[in-house]
């Protein structure tokens, strides 16, 4: 137990330390929330209750207030995608992998040490970046947002809905990478869906809402999205796609060769 907390610790202490995690942080807890704050004060400018008739700059009407930022959420999910791509197949490069191998002879060991580390940092990330993305909103809007801190019942809850969509489509990314060994497989996948091209088939035919990146979206789709809110669905379709993920490519890490190229 001692020796997998270690290996843990080390899977941490790895991403953490690498240059790709603090540009992801750059990224989503930085600019993600200035974008919401210059987003939100436009709508106070505008008032709550513009249309696109009132307002042709508008592509659709504002949601309501407690779903207000949302939107701007799926500003980093991109970023968490290919991170989560990029830490999947990383370790093949220059036989980083026989190097840990060294440390923990374990590949079961370091196969789910990756898995709970990659979750830990996701998860801190997700939800340090939603929750402020959502709060600033509330804060840019002035008298006529919610408490910046309190939120509402609604906010919260579809808060945690899209901290678990950004979790789940992160290790979807990771399992990819490092089944095909390659950061690019998983991005040709889920990215063209996060710049909804999901969505889009999800529109055209029904097969497309079982698609890894709508299902998602169903977790926290807003009434003036054009697809419903289904929580239920969406958690249930996003969580076989990465269970079956990491299962095919807990299989291909411990019983392949690490190769890589140096």
């Amino acid at each position: 137990m001692k020796t997998f907390s270690r290996t843990i610790r080390f899977e941490l202490i790895k991403i953490c330390s690498s240059r790709v995690w603090w540009v992801i942080c750059a990224l989503v807890v930085v600019i993600q929330p200035l974008l919401a704050l210059i987003t939100a004060k436009s709508f106070a400018q505008m008032g709550l209750d513009a249309t696109p008739e009132t307002h042709p700059e508008l592509a659709e009407a504002l949601p309501p207030l407690d779903y207000l930022g949302f939107d701007a959420v799926l500003f980093g999910l991109l970023p968490m995608v290919v991170f989560g791509g990029i830490l999947g197949a990383s370790e093949y490069k220059h036989h980083m992998l026989r190097t840990t191998l060294l440390c923990q002879s374990s590949r079961i060991k370091v196969f789910y040490a990756k898995v709970l580390a990659l979750l830990i940092c996701s998860t801190f990330i997700s939800s340090l970046t939603i929750f402020s993305t959502i709060s600033i909103t509330h804060f840019g809007l002035g008298e006529l947002g919610l408490h910046p801190f309190y939120l509402s019942t609604i906010a919260w809850q579809f808060i945690g809905f899209s901290v678990l969509d950004w979790i789940l489509l992160t290790i979807l990314s990771f399992g990819i990478g490092v089944l095909f060994r390659n950061a690019i497989v998983p991005l040709v996948f889920l990215v063209p869906q996060v710049y909804n091209l999901g969505n889009y088939l999800a529109q055209r035919w029904g097969w497309g809402e079982y698609l890894p990146v709508a299902a998602g979206n169903l977790l926290f789709a807003t009434p003036t999205d054009p697809f419903e809110h289904d929580p239920l669905k969406g958690g249930i379709v996003l969580l076989i796609w990465v269970i079956l993920t990491l299962i095919i490519s807990y299989y291909a890490f411990i019983r392949s060769d690490v190769g890589g190229k140096y």
